[in-house]
């Protein structure tokens, strides 16, 4: 259970690179980007929530 904080991190450094790969691979209009902000903005809020928790949880 040592290595899982570390096994996170990789986990949601990965989902941010692979998103802004994605993002700058495939142009978009601004509106639509801006939709996809709003959507990503949630989702991290309950990915960090989730984390949290788990780290809550190991201590």
């Amino acid at each position: 259970m040592h290595k899982m904080p570390g096994f996170l991190k990789g986990m949601a450094t990965g989902l941010v690179v692979g998103a802004a790969v994605t993002m700058i691979t495939d142009p978009m209009s601004d509106r639509d980007r801006h939709k996809i902000a709003k959507k990503t903005e949630g989702i991290f809020k309950n990915i960090g929530s989730v984390i949290d928790t788990t780290l809550s949880m190991m201590h």
